[in-house]
């Protein structure tokens, strides 16, 4: 019983590590002329790689208090990346032909998917409360940026098994 909690409570710090670097990494994106418009949600990326590739489900808690770190650090509607955050993941933990999907058609559209459907319910929900339609050339923009990001992203991240396998079979 220890060691699972303490299995769990590393778990939790290296997401928690992971996830903040990720934060100030989108961040920082925005100062680059290219992301000016909007800069791609490494955060859902690192969210969704989490929950597939590491097999390790973070808190609702922990995922909430990320969200809303990002809120209050880049000035946005508090609480509306926390939501963004937790639909990303009840999406990708939850759709009942998500293993059809990923089979079929593989972890990127699986993550499109879940990525598109989240941010189109945050953004109504963004109509709601402000009643303004958000700029749909940033949402597009961002929504281009992300999905392109998520394939060199998983490049990036199997670039190291690739090498490993290389020098082994030799």
């Amino acid at each position: 019983m220890e060691k699972l909690n303490s299995e769990i409570f590393f778990n939790n710090l290296i997401f928690s590590l992971i996830t903040l670097i990720a934060c100030f990494v989108q961040i920082s994106l925005n100062f680059l002329s290219f992301f000016v418009i909007s800069q791609p949600y490494i955060l859902a990326i690192v969210l969704f790689l989490s929950l597939r590739r590491l097999n390790h489900e973070p808190s609702g808690i922990l995922i909430i208090l990320f969200g809303l770190l990002y809120d209050m650090i880049t000035g946005g509607l508090i609480g509306i990346h926390s939501l963004f955050l937790i639909l990303l993941k009840l999406f990708t933990l939850n759709f009942n032909f998500s293993l059809k999907i990923l089979k079929k058609y593989g972890e990127w559209f699986l993550f499109s998917l879940s990525y598109i459907i989240s941010l189109l319910i945050v953004k109504f929900m963004f109509l709601i409360i402000n009643f303004k339609l958000p700029d749909i050339y940033a949402v597009s923009f961002n929504i281009g940026t992300t999905l392109l990001l998520f394939p060199i992203i998983l490049f990036l991240i199997d670039l190291p098994k690739v090498f490993l396998n290389v020098f082994v079979s030799k």
